[in-house]
């Protein structure tokens, strides 16, 4: 009988190894459904011994990430694509880096982070599936110092780097980056840290956290139409914008000269009222009152503002409302 306690330890760790590996694997799968999203964070400069050029402590700053899944089969199975940028500048993005996701044998989700070596060759990659078919190897730098190691906590994953090894070293001294982030349903947060090598004293620490209460914000793609008579019959194509639902703004300069701006609110609607309601709205920046408005039921994946002269129609990236066959 003792001649077969062996194997039967053997079969015991064995199948605790595949049930690890199997609830790493889930622990993949749900990261890359909850992660892609628009985030909108004030980042604040918490502490700085020197400090950040142009920054004091306690200063704030608007960071939008946008975070999208894309189909990369030869990096990984689940691949997201991050860019971030400042104070809604789409043009003017800080970091762009691509995220590979794969499970731990220990439990947990590794993501392996990789930079872009022309990163404004591949701008807003996300949005291009002929950039996406262009990438190559050669495109990618990566530190496997710099892997960020997620664990779930019931509806959240929460972690960051490893040790010492990402490095972030300047002129005058070897520096290394701490890390922390969280991804939730409800909830984005990170926190990064500046510290020097030789006696782990943070030089500095910034922290992001979202702004407004429902941090998931819709992404919509507006096209403007304009008439150079004033007439309806005579619309034209002028321009294609990206704005969010959650006070998302776009501005953009009419044939005429002047600088008009489309704004979308949702929950973010201080005079909403508690109605459930997407208001679009066009506007003159200096005047008193918008040039126009108009208003959907809050889940709607298209809203429009004609004006004869110049027409917005608005339409979700990711509808919401599914068509349903007859």
């Amino acid at each position: 009988m003792n001649a077969w306690r062996p194997l039967a330890l053997a079969a015991i760790a064995v199948g605790t190894f595949d049930f690890a590996c199997a609830a790493a694997a889930d622990d993949v799968a749900t990261l890359a459904a909850w992660w892609p999203g628009i985030y909108d964070t004030s980042e604040q400069l918490v502490f700085s011994r020197h400090g950040e050029a142009g920054r004091t402590e306690g200063s704030e700053l608007r960071v939008r990430t946008l975070v999208s899944r894309i189909a990369l089969p030869w990096l990984g199975d689940n691949v997201l694509y991050a860019e971030e940028f400042l104070q809604d500048d789409p043009e003017n993005l800080r970091r762009q880096v691509l995220l590979r996701l794969e499970p731990r044998a220990a439990g947990g989700v590794r993501v392996r982070q990789y930079t872009l070596r022309d990163p404004v060759r591949f701008r807003h990659l996300h949005r291009s599936p002929r950039l996406i078919a262009s990438l190559r190897v050669d495109d990618l730098a990566t530190d496997p110092g710099c892997d960020l190691v997620l664990h779930r906590e019931v509806t959240q994953f929460v972690g960051g780097t490893e040790g010492n090894g990402c490095r972030d070293d300047t002129p005058d001294e070897a520096l290394y980056i701490d890390f922390r982030l969280l991804v939730g349903q409800d909830l984005y947060w990170y926190r990064k840290r500046h510290v020097r090598g030789a006696d782990n004293v943070v030089e500095d620490e910034i922290a992001g956290y979202t702004w407004f209460q429902l941090y998931e914000a819709r992404l919509f793609t507006c096209r403007v139409r304009w008439s150079p008579t004033g007439q309806r019959k005579d619309l034209r194509e002028l321009h294609t914008v990206d704005v969010h639902d959650q006070g998302g703004r776009a501005r953009f300069r009419a044939p005429d000269g002047r600088q008009l701006e489309i704004g979308l609110h949702a929950e973010d609607w201080p005079f909403a009222g508690g109605r459930d309601t997407l208001i679009l709205i066009l506007d003159e920046p200096g005047r008193h009152e918008p040039l126009g408005t108009s208003w959907a039921p809050v889940d709607a994946d298209v809203i429009a503002l004609d004006l004869g002269w110049v027409d917005v129609r608005c339409a979700a990236v990711v509808p919401q409302r599914r068509a349903v066959g007859s």
